[in-house]
């Protein structure tokens, strides 16, 4: 019974471990072509003010750690961006929704 129940936890252990690592994805593609990855600087025209996320509860996005803003990707992808560097944290997808007015 031992036997079993440390190759039952083994499992679980690493299947909840192998669903963390996949929550987030590390690139995105648009039209076949890579438009940013983990990692990486985002190309300029996703830093342009105007694509800087303000209402990120809008977005379902959590609040930024500081040093870091929340801004659109492509489709439904919303980045997790470095102020300083715009090295990309993470990639975030959630379904259509308009823009906010951040007014």
């Amino acid at each position: 019974m031992k036997m079993r129940s440390k190759a039952l936890l083994a499992c679980l252990v690493l299947s909840s471990s192998i669903g963390a690592a996949m929550a987030f994805p590390s690139s995105s593609r648009h039209n076949g072509m890579i438009m940013y990855s983990t990692g990486r600087p985002v190309p300029d025209q996703y830093m342009a003010d105007s694509n800087i996320i303000h209402n990120y509860h809008h977005y379902h996005l959590s609040q930024p750690t500081e040093g870091y803003i929340w801004v659109h990707g492509e489709d439904n992808d919303y980045l997790l961006v470095s102020e300083k560097s715009h090295i990309l944290r993470r990639i975030e997808t959630r379904p259509t929704m308009p823009r906010a007015s951040d007014g």
